[in-house]
């Protein structure tokens, strides 16, 4: 588990973040750390409104066929539907879930909306 309040702190361990991703499947690593840098940014920023006494949290699971990505806040909260109905690719601001869900097979929010899942199938061969 990876526990962090900034941006600063979460820099420090993006390496061995994506030595992890790039070890399970190094097709995609990329897109699944691209991922979960748009998490980690809607976490502090979104989240714990850059509050550095809130902590966020990521967590990385292997399965045999997949990779489950875990990135819980302690902010409030929100109701994706409607974040992803005001989201445009083309706002400044907002285009955090679109691109989550262009890098994952699937995410969900937990009942809050502080907890974010992100899945990816990685074939292991």
């Amino acid at each position: 588990m990876y526990c962090f309040s900034t941006l600063d702190e979460f820099s420090k361990m993006r390496e061995s973040i994506k030595d992890k991703l790039v070890r399970l499947s190094e097709k995609e690593a990329l897109r699944v750390f691209v991922a979960i840098n748009e998490g980690v940014n809607n976490a502090i920023f979104h989240g714990n409104k850059a509050d550095n006494s809130k902590k966020v949290y990521l967590t990385m699971e292997e399965f045999a066929d997949k990779i489950k990505i875990v990135i819980r806040d302690e902010g409030n909260g929100f109701i994706n539907q409607e974040i992803l109905a005001k989201n445009s690719w083309f706002e400044e601001h907002g285009r955090g879930l679109q691109l989550i869900q262009h890098y994952v097979d699937s995410y969900e929010l937990n009942g809050v909306g502080n907890e974010l899942i992100l899945i990816k199938k990685i074939n292991i061969a």
